[in-house]
Protein backbone atom coordinates (compact mmCIF):
# COMPACT_ATOMS: atom_id res chain seq x y z
CA UNK A 1 0.00 0.00 0.00
CA UNK A 2 2.69 2.51 1.01
CA UNK A 3 4.61 1.96 -2.22
CA UNK A 4 1.64 3.27 -4.19
CA UNK A 5 1.14 6.43 -2.15
CA UNK A 6 1.92 9.67 -3.90
CA UNK A 7 2.04 13.35 -3.06
CA UNK A 8 0.72 16.41 -4.83
CA UNK A 9 4.27 17.48 -5.63
CA UNK A 10 4.98 14.12 -7.27
CA UNK A 11 1.79 14.41 -9.32
CA UNK A 12 2.78 17.90 -10.45
CA UNK A 13 6.19 16.62 -11.52
CA UNK A 14 4.60 13.72 -13.40
CA UNK A 15 2.29 16.12 -15.24
CA UNK A 16 5.27 18.20 -16.37
CA UNK A 17 6.92 15.01 -17.63
CA UNK A 18 3.66 14.00 -19.35
CA UNK A 19 3.69 17.23 -21.33
CA UNK A 20 7.14 16.33 -22.60
CA UNK A 21 5.88 12.85 -23.52
CA UNK A 22 8.23 11.00 -21.19
CA UNK A 23 5.71 9.40 -18.78
CA UNK A 24 2.10 8.20 -18.67
CA UNK A 25 -0.63 10.75 -17.89
CA UNK A 26 -1.14 10.54 -14.07
CA UNK A 27 -4.89 11.13 -14.49
CA UNK A 28 -5.29 8.08 -16.72
CA UNK A 29 -3.34 5.93 -14.28
CA UNK A 30 -5.46 7.23 -11.39
CA UNK A 31 -8.68 6.35 -13.26
CA UNK A 32 -7.42 2.79 -13.78
CA UNK A 33 -6.52 2.51 -10.10
CA UNK A 34 -9.89 3.95 -9.12
CA UNK A 35 -11.69 1.23 -11.05
CA UNK A 36 -9.56 -1.40 -9.35
CA UNK A 37 -10.21 0.13 -5.92
CA UNK A 38 -13.94 0.26 -6.63
CA UNK A 39 -14.03 -3.44 -7.43
CA UNK A 40 -11.65 -4.68 -4.76
CA UNK A 41 -12.49 -2.44 -1.81
CA UNK A 42 -15.64 -0.44 -2.56
CA UNK A 43 -13.73 2.84 -2.56
CA UNK A 44 -15.57 4.50 -5.48
CA UNK A 45 -19.24 4.77 -6.44
CA UNK A 46 -18.56 6.26 -9.87
CA UNK A 47 -15.41 6.72 -11.93
CA UNK A 48 -15.00 9.28 -14.70
CA UNK A 49 -15.59 7.87 -18.17
CA UNK A 50 -14.60 11.04 -19.99
CA UNK A 51 -11.37 12.94 -20.35
CA UNK A 52 -10.66 15.54 -17.67
CA UNK A 53 -12.67 18.76 -17.98
CA UNK A 54 -12.18 22.25 -16.60
CA UNK A 55 -10.61 25.51 -17.58
CA UNK A 56 -7.51 25.32 -15.43
CA UNK A 57 -4.36 26.29 -17.23
CA UNK A 58 -1.61 23.76 -17.76
CA UNK A 59 0.53 25.94 -15.53
CA UNK A 60 -2.02 26.13 -12.69
CA UNK A 61 -1.01 25.46 -9.10
CA UNK A 62 -2.46 21.93 -9.32
CA UNK A 63 -1.95 21.34 -13.05
CA UNK A 64 -2.61 17.72 -13.95
CA UNK A 65 -3.11 16.55 -10.35
CA UNK A 66 -5.85 13.89 -10.08
CA UNK A 67 -8.20 14.04 -7.09
CA UNK A 68 -11.31 12.28 -5.83
CA UNK A 69 -14.55 13.73 -4.46
CA UNK A 70 -16.92 12.27 -1.86
CA UNK A 71 -20.24 11.38 -3.42
CA UNK A 72 -22.24 14.00 -1.54
CA UNK A 73 -20.33 16.84 -3.26
CA UNK A 74 -21.47 17.92 -6.72
CA UNK A 75 -19.27 17.21 -9.73
CA UNK A 76 -20.79 18.10 -13.08
CA UNK A 77 -21.01 15.02 -15.30
CA UNK A 78 -21.22 12.51 -12.44
CA UNK A 79 -24.17 11.66 -10.16
CA UNK A 80 -24.24 12.89 -6.57
CA UNK A 81 -25.89 9.98 -4.77
CA UNK A 82 -24.85 10.68 -1.16
CA UNK A 83 -24.41 6.92 -1.05
CA UNK A 84 -28.15 6.32 -1.27
CA UNK A 85 -30.81 5.21 -3.72
CA UNK A 86 -32.70 8.34 -2.64
CA UNK A 87 -30.36 10.46 -4.78
CA UNK A 88 -29.28 8.12 -7.59
CA UNK A 89 -31.08 10.29 -10.15
CA UNK A 90 -29.29 13.42 -8.91
CA UNK A 91 -27.12 14.66 -11.79
CA UNK A 92 -25.97 18.20 -10.92
CA UNK A 93 -25.66 20.83 -13.61
CA UNK A 94 -22.75 22.55 -11.89
CA UNK A 95 -19.74 21.70 -9.79
CA UNK A 96 -19.77 22.59 -6.14
CA UNK A 97 -17.72 25.77 -5.77
CA UNK A 98 -14.90 23.97 -3.99
CA UNK A 99 -14.60 21.57 -6.95
CA UNK A 100 -14.71 24.45 -9.46
CA UNK A 101 -11.88 26.20 -7.62
CA UNK A 102 -9.66 23.12 -7.75
CA UNK A 103 -10.45 22.51 -11.43
CA UNK A 104 -9.62 26.13 -12.22
CA UNK A 105 -6.22 25.45 -10.65
CA UNK A 106 -5.73 22.53 -13.05
CA UNK A 107 -6.68 19.57 -10.81
CA UNK A 108 -8.71 16.79 -12.45
CA UNK A 109 -11.53 14.72 -10.94
CA UNK A 110 -11.05 10.94 -11.10
CA UNK A 111 -14.37 9.91 -9.56
CA UNK A 112 -16.81 10.00 -6.65
CA UNK A 113 -15.96 8.07 -3.49
CA UNK A 114 -18.16 5.75 -1.47
CA UNK A 115 -19.40 6.83 1.94
CA UNK A 116 -21.70 6.01 4.81
CA UNK A 117 -25.23 6.34 3.43
CA UNK A 118 -26.42 9.98 3.63
CA UNK A 119 -23.29 10.72 5.74
CA UNK A 120 -25.19 9.43 8.80
CA UNK A 121 -22.60 7.08 10.27
CA UNK A 122 -19.00 6.26 11.01
CA UNK A 123 -18.28 2.93 9.28
CA UNK A 124 -18.98 3.53 5.54
CA UNK A 125 -20.63 0.09 5.54
CA UNK A 126 -22.98 1.17 2.79
CA UNK A 127 -26.08 -0.97 2.25
CA UNK A 128 -26.61 0.25 -1.33
CA UNK A 129 -23.08 0.35 -2.75
CA UNK A 130 -21.26 -2.02 -0.41
CA UNK A 131 -18.69 -1.31 2.30
CA UNK A 132 -15.56 0.75 1.98
CA UNK A 133 -12.79 -1.61 3.07
CA UNK A 134 -9.82 -0.38 5.06
CA UNK A 135 -6.69 -0.45 2.87
CA UNK A 136 -4.68 -1.82 5.82
CA UNK A 137 -7.13 -4.68 6.47
CA UNK A 138 -10.06 -5.36 4.14
CA UNK A 139 -12.04 -7.01 6.94
CA UNK A 140 -12.25 -3.69 8.79
CA UNK A 141 -14.00 -0.38 8.32
CA UNK A 142 -12.26 2.57 6.71
CA UNK A 143 -14.23 4.87 9.01
CA UNK A 144 -16.94 7.28 8.03
CA UNK A 145 -18.70 8.93 6.75
CA UNK A 146 -15.90 9.90 4.29
CA UNK A 147 -14.39 6.42 4.24
CA UNK A 148 -13.90 6.30 0.48
CA UNK A 149 -12.17 9.67 0.44
CA UNK A 150 -9.54 8.54 2.96
CA UNK A 151 -9.17 5.09 1.38
CA UNK A 152 -8.64 6.59 -2.09
CA UNK A 153 -5.59 8.43 -0.77
CA UNK A 154 -4.32 5.60 1.44
CA UNK A 155 -4.52 3.07 -1.42
CA UNK A 156 -2.55 5.30 -3.80
CA UNK A 157 -5.33 6.19 -6.24
CA UNK A 158 -4.98 9.96 -5.79
CA UNK A 159 -2.69 12.28 -3.84
CA UNK A 160 -5.63 14.13 -2.27
CA UNK A 161 -9.38 13.95 -2.05
CA UNK A 162 -12.35 15.91 -0.74
CA UNK A 163 -14.60 14.61 2.00
CA UNK A 164 -17.17 16.24 4.23
CA UNK A 165 -17.21 16.39 8.00
CA UNK A 166 -20.05 16.91 10.44
CA UNK A 167 -18.93 15.13 13.62
CA UNK A 168 -15.91 13.00 12.65
CA UNK A 169 -16.30 12.24 8.98
CA UNK A 170 -12.90 13.43 7.74
CA UNK A 171 -10.68 12.99 10.78
CA UNK A 172 -11.91 9.52 11.83
CA UNK A 173 -11.33 7.88 8.40
CA UNK A 174 -7.95 9.62 8.24
CA UNK A 175 -6.94 7.97 11.52
CA UNK A 176 -8.27 4.56 10.49
CA UNK A 177 -6.62 4.66 7.04
CA UNK A 178 -3.29 6.21 8.04
CA UNK A 179 -3.55 9.50 6.13
CA UNK A 180 -3.83 13.17 7.03
CA UNK A 181 -7.39 14.50 7.42
CA UNK A 182 -8.10 18.22 7.74
CA UNK A 183 -11.41 19.73 8.80
CA UNK A 184 -11.26 23.55 8.40
CA UNK A 185 -13.10 26.01 10.59
CA UNK A 186 -16.77 25.57 9.78
CA UNK A 187 -17.75 28.14 7.16
CA UNK A 188 -14.23 28.77 5.89
CA UNK A 189 -14.63 26.66 2.72
CA UNK A 190 -17.50 27.17 0.24
CA UNK A 191 -20.45 25.04 1.33
CA UNK A 192 -22.69 24.98 -1.76
CA UNK A 193 -23.27 21.91 -3.89
CA UNK A 194 -23.54 19.42 -1.03
CA UNK A 195 -26.15 16.86 -0.05
CA UNK A 196 -25.77 17.82 3.58
CA UNK A 197 -27.12 16.93 6.99
CA UNK A 198 -26.32 20.04 9.04
CA UNK A 199 -26.16 23.68 8.01
CA UNK A 200 -24.34 24.57 11.24
CA UNK A 201 -21.72 21.77 11.26
CA UNK A 202 -21.13 20.46 7.73
CA UNK A 203 -17.89 21.41 6.01
CA UNK A 204 -15.81 20.10 3.13
CA UNK A 205 -12.45 18.74 4.27
CA UNK A 206 -9.26 17.33 2.73
CA UNK A 207 -7.49 13.97 2.86
CA UNK A 208 -3.87 13.75 1.75
CA UNK A 209 -0.64 11.91 2.45
CA UNK A 210 1.11 14.85 4.10
CA UNK A 211 0.30 18.07 5.90
CA UNK A 212 2.28 19.91 3.22
CA UNK A 213 -0.16 18.67 0.59
CA UNK A 214 -3.10 19.79 2.71
CA UNK A 215 -1.50 23.23 3.04
CA UNK A 216 -1.21 23.53 -0.73
CA UNK A 217 -4.82 22.48 -1.36
CA UNK A 218 -6.03 24.75 1.44
CA UNK A 219 -4.23 27.75 -0.02
CA UNK A 220 -5.77 27.08 -3.43
CA UNK A 221 -9.30 26.85 -1.99
CA UNK A 222 -9.08 29.87 0.32
CA UNK A 223 -6.41 32.03 -1.39
CA UNK A 224 -4.84 32.47 2.06
CA UNK A 225 -1.05 32.21 2.06
CA UNK A 226 0.55 29.54 4.18
CA UNK A 227 1.68 30.58 7.65
CA UNK A 228 5.40 30.76 8.32
CA UNK A 229 6.92 27.34 8.95
CA UNK A 230 6.60 26.45 12.63
CA UNK A 231 9.40 25.34 14.91
CA UNK A 232 8.52 23.16 17.89
CA UNK A 233 10.88 24.19 20.71
CA UNK A 234 9.02 26.50 23.07
CA UNK A 235 5.55 25.75 21.66
CA UNK A 236 2.81 24.94 24.17
CA UNK A 237 0.31 22.22 23.31
CA UNK A 238 -2.58 21.27 25.56
CA UNK A 239 -3.00 17.54 26.19
CA UNK A 240 -6.73 16.87 26.56
CA UNK A 241 -6.40 14.47 29.48
CA UNK A 242 -10.06 13.40 29.55
CA UNK A 243 -9.78 12.17 25.98
CA UNK A 244 -7.13 9.65 26.99
CA UNK A 245 -9.66 7.83 29.19
CA UNK A 246 -10.79 4.34 28.15
CA UNK A 247 -8.49 4.07 25.15
CA UNK A 248 -7.90 0.70 23.55
CA UNK A 249 -4.46 -0.42 24.80
CA UNK A 250 -3.05 -0.43 21.25
CA UNK A 251 -4.21 3.15 20.68
CA UNK A 252 -2.87 4.31 24.04
CA UNK A 253 0.56 2.85 23.37
CA UNK A 254 0.91 4.74 20.08
CA UNK A 255 -0.57 7.94 21.55
CA UNK A 256 1.77 7.98 24.55
CA UNK A 257 4.77 7.41 22.29
CA UNK A 258 3.61 10.30 20.10
CA UNK A 259 3.50 12.60 23.14
CA UNK A 260 6.96 11.43 24.16
CA UNK A 261 8.30 12.38 20.74
CA UNK A 262 6.64 15.78 20.93
CA UNK A 263 8.17 16.42 24.33
CA UNK A 264 11.59 15.38 23.04
CA UNK A 265 11.20 17.84 20.16
CA UNK A 266 10.94 20.74 22.60
CA UNK A 267 7.16 21.11 22.83
CA UNK A 268 5.87 22.03 26.28
CA UNK A 269 2.95 19.69 26.96
CA UNK A 270 0.30 21.04 29.32
CA UNK A 271 -2.56 18.98 30.76
CA UNK A 272 -5.87 20.70 29.98
CA UNK A 273 -9.57 19.98 29.64
CA UNK A 274 -12.46 21.78 27.97
CA UNK A 275 -15.13 22.19 30.62
CA UNK A 276 -18.17 19.94 30.19
CA UNK A 277 -17.21 19.17 26.59
CA UNK A 278 -18.67 15.68 26.25
CA UNK A 279 -22.06 16.59 27.74
CA UNK A 280 -22.45 19.84 25.86
CA UNK A 281 -21.43 18.23 22.57
CA UNK A 282 -23.73 15.26 23.11
CA UNK A 283 -26.79 17.16 24.30
CA UNK A 284 -26.20 20.22 22.14
CA UNK A 285 -24.25 19.28 19.05
CA UNK A 286 -25.95 15.99 18.31
CA UNK A 287 -29.45 17.31 19.01
CA UNK A 288 -28.87 20.16 16.58
CA UNK A 289 -27.66 17.79 13.85
CA UNK A 290 -30.70 15.53 14.21
CA UNK A 291 -33.06 18.50 13.89
CA UNK A 292 -31.25 19.87 10.84
CA UNK A 293 -30.75 16.49 9.16
CA UNK A 294 -34.46 15.66 9.20
CA UNK A 295 -35.29 18.93 7.46
CA UNK A 296 -32.40 18.88 4.98
CA UNK A 297 -32.94 15.32 3.79
CA UNK A 298 -36.62 16.03 3.07
CA UNK A 299 -35.84 19.31 1.31
CA UNK A 300 -32.98 17.92 -0.77
CA UNK A 301 -34.99 14.87 -1.82
CA UNK A 302 -37.88 17.12 -2.88
CA UNK A 303 -35.48 19.31 -4.91
CA UNK A 304 -34.18 16.28 -6.84
CA UNK A 305 -37.64 14.75 -7.34
CA UNK A 306 -39.61 17.89 -8.15
CA UNK A 307 -42.09 16.00 -10.35
CA UNK A 308 -42.87 13.36 -7.75
CA UNK A 309 -45.39 13.37 -4.92
CA UNK A 310 -44.59 15.34 -1.78
CA UNK A 311 -42.91 13.05 0.74
CA UNK A 312 -42.07 13.18 4.41
CA UNK A 313 -39.20 11.53 6.22
CA UNK A 314 -41.25 8.42 7.03
CA UNK A 315 -41.90 7.90 3.31
CA UNK A 316 -38.17 7.81 2.56
CA UNK A 317 -37.14 5.16 5.08
CA UNK A 318 -38.02 2.20 2.84
CA UNK A 319 -35.61 3.52 0.19
CA UNK A 320 -32.64 3.57 2.59
CA UNK A 321 -30.52 0.41 2.28
CA UNK A 322 -28.29 0.69 5.36
CA UNK A 323 -30.14 -0.66 8.43
CA UNK A 324 -28.51 1.75 10.89
CA UNK A 325 -29.41 4.78 8.76
CA UNK A 326 -32.95 3.54 8.12
CA UNK A 327 -33.40 3.03 11.86
CA UNK A 328 -32.20 6.54 12.62
CA UNK A 329 -34.52 8.12 10.05
CA UNK A 330 -37.43 6.04 11.35
CA UNK A 331 -36.72 7.30 14.85
CA UNK A 332 -36.59 10.90 13.66
CA UNK A 333 -39.86 10.46 11.78
CA UNK A 334 -41.58 9.06 14.87
CA UNK A 335 -39.88 11.27 17.49
CA UNK A 336 -38.68 14.47 15.78
CA UNK A 337 -36.54 17.01 17.58
CA UNK A 338 -38.75 20.01 18.40
CA UNK A 339 -37.94 23.64 17.65
CA UNK A 340 -37.71 24.30 21.40
CA UNK A 341 -35.22 21.45 21.83
CA UNK A 342 -33.23 22.83 18.91
CA UNK A 343 -33.05 26.29 20.45
CA UNK A 344 -31.90 24.80 23.75
CA UNK A 345 -29.24 22.79 21.89
CA UNK A 346 -27.92 25.93 20.20
CA UNK A 347 -27.47 27.50 23.62
CA UNK A 348 -25.43 24.52 24.79
CA UNK A 349 -23.23 24.75 21.69
CA UNK A 350 -22.61 28.44 22.36
CA UNK A 351 -21.57 27.60 25.93
CA UNK A 352 -19.17 24.93 24.62
CA UNK A 353 -17.68 27.43 22.20
CA UNK A 354 -17.01 29.81 25.08
CA UNK A 355 -15.41 26.96 27.05
CA UNK A 356 -13.11 26.21 24.12
CA UNK A 357 -12.06 29.84 23.84
CA UNK A 358 -11.41 30.00 27.59
CA UNK A 359 -9.24 26.88 27.43
CA UNK A 360 -7.02 28.29 24.69
CA UNK A 361 -6.72 31.64 26.44
CA UNK A 362 -6.21 30.50 30.03
CA UNK A 363 -3.82 27.64 29.20
CA UNK A 364 -1.89 29.76 26.69
CA UNK A 365 -1.61 26.89 24.23
CA UNK A 366 -1.24 26.94 20.46
CA UNK A 367 -3.28 23.77 19.96
CA UNK A 368 -4.97 20.90 21.75
CA UNK A 369 -4.02 17.25 21.19
CA UNK A 370 -5.61 13.86 21.80
CA UNK A 371 -6.04 10.55 19.98
CA UNK A 372 -8.40 10.97 17.04
CA UNK A 373 -10.27 7.76 17.91
CA UNK A 374 -10.35 5.77 21.15
CA UNK A 375 -10.26 2.43 19.29
CA UNK A 376 -8.78 0.77 16.25
CA UNK A 377 -11.12 0.35 13.25
CA UNK A 378 -13.81 -2.24 14.05
CA UNK A 379 -14.48 -5.17 11.79
CA UNK A 380 -17.07 -4.58 9.06
CA UNK A 381 -20.60 -5.50 10.05
CA UNK A 382 -20.37 -3.94 13.51
CA UNK A 383 -22.55 -0.92 12.78
CA UNK A 384 -24.48 -0.68 16.05
CA UNK A 385 -22.14 -2.05 18.74
CA UNK A 386 -18.61 -3.43 18.90
CA UNK A 387 -16.35 -4.91 21.55
CA UNK A 388 -14.17 -2.32 23.27
CA UNK A 389 -12.06 -2.95 26.37
CA UNK A 390 -14.05 -6.02 27.30
CA UNK A 391 -17.57 -4.67 26.84
CA UNK A 392 -20.07 -3.95 24.10
CA UNK A 393 -20.26 -0.21 23.31
CA UNK A 394 -22.20 1.85 20.74
CA UNK A 395 -20.24 2.26 17.52
CA UNK A 396 -21.32 5.80 16.65
CA UNK A 397 -21.01 7.46 20.07
CA UNK A 398 -17.72 5.71 20.83
CA UNK A 399 -15.98 6.46 17.54
CA UNK A 400 -16.89 10.18 17.53
CA UNK A 401 -16.17 10.67 21.24
CA UNK A 402 -12.97 12.65 20.79
CA UNK A 403 -14.02 14.60 17.70
CA UNK A 404 -17.59 15.54 18.61
CA UNK A 405 -16.79 18.51 20.90
CA UNK A 406 -14.56 20.34 18.40
CA UNK A 407 -16.86 19.71 15.46
CA UNK A 408 -19.83 20.97 17.48
CA UNK A 409 -18.23 24.40 17.77
CA UNK A 410 -16.48 24.37 14.39
CA UNK A 411 -12.81 24.67 15.35
CA UNK A 412 -10.18 23.61 12.78
CA UNK A 413 -8.97 20.05 13.33
CA UNK A 414 -6.38 17.82 11.71
CA UNK A 415 -5.66 14.12 12.21
CA UNK A 416 -2.03 13.15 11.67
CA UNK A 417 -0.72 9.57 11.43
CA UNK A 418 1.17 8.86 14.65
CA UNK A 419 2.15 5.24 14.13
CA UNK A 420 0.69 1.76 13.85
CA UNK A 421 -0.45 -0.82 16.36
CA UNK A 422 1.28 -4.20 16.51
CA UNK A 423 -1.30 -5.58 14.07
CA UNK A 424 -0.39 -2.91 11.50
CA UNK A 425 -3.52 -0.78 11.89
CA UNK A 426 -2.92 2.99 11.82
CA UNK A 427 -3.47 5.34 14.76
CA UNK A 428 -3.95 9.09 14.34
CA UNK A 429 -3.49 12.02 16.70
CA UNK A 430 -5.84 14.99 16.51
CA UNK A 431 -4.74 18.61 16.73
CA UNK A 432 -7.40 21.29 17.31
CA UNK A 433 -6.81 25.03 17.01
CA UNK A 434 -8.74 28.25 17.67
CA UNK A 435 -11.47 29.13 15.18
CA UNK A 436 -10.20 30.71 11.92
CA UNK A 437 -6.56 30.11 12.91
CA UNK A 438 -6.39 27.37 10.30
CA UNK A 439 -3.15 28.34 8.60
CA UNK A 440 -1.34 28.54 11.94
CA UNK A 441 -2.71 25.12 12.91
CA UNK A 442 -1.56 23.63 9.61
CA UNK A 443 1.91 25.09 10.04
CA UNK A 444 2.17 23.60 13.53
CA UNK A 445 0.76 20.30 12.29
CA UNK A 446 3.49 20.05 9.65
CA UNK A 447 6.13 20.33 12.37
CA UNK A 448 4.29 17.84 14.60
CA UNK A 449 4.10 15.42 11.68
CA UNK A 450 7.88 15.62 11.40
CA UNK A 451 8.29 14.90 15.11
CA UNK A 452 6.05 11.82 14.86
CA UNK A 453 8.28 10.47 12.10
CA UNK A 454 11.46 10.76 14.16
Amino acid sequence: MNALKTTVQQALQEWRQTESGSVEDPWGRAVARARQAAEAAGVFISVSEQGPTGTGAASGELAGVPFAVKDNIDVRGLPTTAGSALFESNYPRHDASVVSILREAGARVVGKTNMHELALGTTSNNGRFGPVRNPADHSRTAGGSSGGSAAAVASGVVPFSLGTDTGASVTLPASFCGVVGFRPTTGRYPGDGLVGISWTRDTVGVHANSVEDVQLVDSVITREPRAQAATLPGRRVGVLVDRFDDLAPEVEAVARQALTRLGASGVELVDVSVADDYRLAGEGGMTAVLYEAALLIEEQYAAVHMDGPRTGLADLVSHVASPDVAGLLQHLAESPVSADQYEEARGLIWRLRQNYESTFKEAGVDALIAPTAVALPPELGHDVTFRHNGRDVPVFDTLIRNTNPGTSVGVPMISIPAGTADNGLPVGMLLEGPRFRDTELLSLAAAVEGAFMN
